[in-house]
């Protein structure tokens, strides 16, 4: 029996039939909070590796925020693999679960502790509250939301236009209808609701980070850098330090290297614990197109440390190993998939 006060819960896991070099461990850990207390809810832990096939769910932590695991390792596994904690609305740092236990081949490990960080509001989430919704808003909108939970999204948007058409001051009711367009493939309907969300209340800081991804996906590189900067100044507490990675693409496709190299230098200096590996590959982009290919090989190769099990990290990987052989260059990745 485990102990109660370590851990409630064994998770055993295989990743298919054991070889002969591959051997059980029992691993533990912790997870706590930035200020290193424990969390105040339970949290699951997964260990996700770069061959997918690999990824496993794993065990849940206890009050203490300790967990205990029990699984098969390969010592000599070319995959890689890293161990993060999962909780919605919260992202972790991770462990390297590569190459676990290489020389001692101990049968139990203790993991450095794992840190969850409050993620941002998610930009498309649709939310309000009962006290600022005009009276004559309510009654579509309500309907529209009951559309959406049946999937039947024409009917969402016919409600959220009567919606808006009512009560065009209503910037949550704007929001709600540009995220559904957008859902639906109308890029330009989803921009103008956007817009008018902004104008409607120009502290709906969730719509400008969902205009500017928008004007990111289809190329409008200075809609994407306007939003990017107005953003900017009306988010003093940067709640969505993303947006400066957002701006470090506009304004590299814009040709503004300077200007996009401190943007992304900024979006990574506003992520001390690397939430957002993606950075790392944008800045190496930048300094590539800057011609300081050393310092850009050392970013792509830090952002493919961060995010191995990333769906284009061949490509990037390719890339990389191409940088300054013209003979050998791929298929460039695209700077910030959204």
């Amino acid at each position: 029996m485990i102990s109660k006060g370590l851990f409630a819960l064994i998770c055993l896991v295989s990743t298919g039939t054991a070889m002969a070099d591959t051997y059980p461990v029992i691993l533990t850990g912790t997870v706590t909070m930035q200020d290193g207390s424990p969390p105040p809810f339970i949290v699951s832990i997964e260990r996700l590796c770069s061959d997918f096939q690999s990824n496993t769910p794993g065990p849940l932590t206890n009050k203490k925020g300790e967990w205990i695991w029990r699984l098969e390792i390969d010592p000599f596994s070319v995959r890689y693999c890293v161990f993060e904690a999962s909780h919605p609305g919260y992202k972790s740092t991770k462990i390297d679960a590569s190459n676990l236990n290489l020389n001692s081949r101990d049968t139990t490990l203790k993991l450095p502790p794992l840190v969850l960080m409050g993620a941002s509001i998610d930009p498309y989430s649709i939310r309000t509250s009962g006290d600022n919704m005009p009276g004559r808003a309510r009654g579509p909108f309500d309907k529209a939301m009951k559309a959406l939970d049946a999937h039947k999204f024409d009917e969402a948007v016919t409600q959220l236009q009567a919606v808006t058409s009512g009560s065009p001051k209503f910037a949550e009711g704007w929001h709600a209808l540009g995220v559904v367009e957008e859902k639906t493939g109308k890029s330009a309907e989803a921009r103008d609701a956007y817009t008018h969300a902004i104008e409607a209340d120009p502290k709906e800081l969730s719509s400008y980070v969902t205009l500017t991804r928008l004007c990111i996906k289809t190329k409008e590189w200075q809609c994407a850098l306007q939003t990017a900067d107005n953003l900017i100044k009306e988010d003093p507490k940067k709640t969505y330090p993303e947006i400066y990675l957002h701006k470090a693409v506009a304004q590299y496709e814009l040709k503004d290297l300077a200007g996009a190299e401190e943007s992304a230098q900024e979006a990574i200096r506003l992520d001390p614990k690397n939430t957002n590996p993606r950075e790392e590959y944008v800045l190496g982009r930048i300094l590539e197109a800057k011609g300081d290919l050393k310092a850009a090989r050392e970013h792509m190769s830090k952002y493919l440390e961060l995010e191995a099990t990333s769906p284009d990290a061949e490509i990037v990987q390719g890339h990389m190993l191409g940088l300054g052989k013209p003979e050998n260059a791929g298929v460039e990745p695209v700077l910030e998939p959204l």
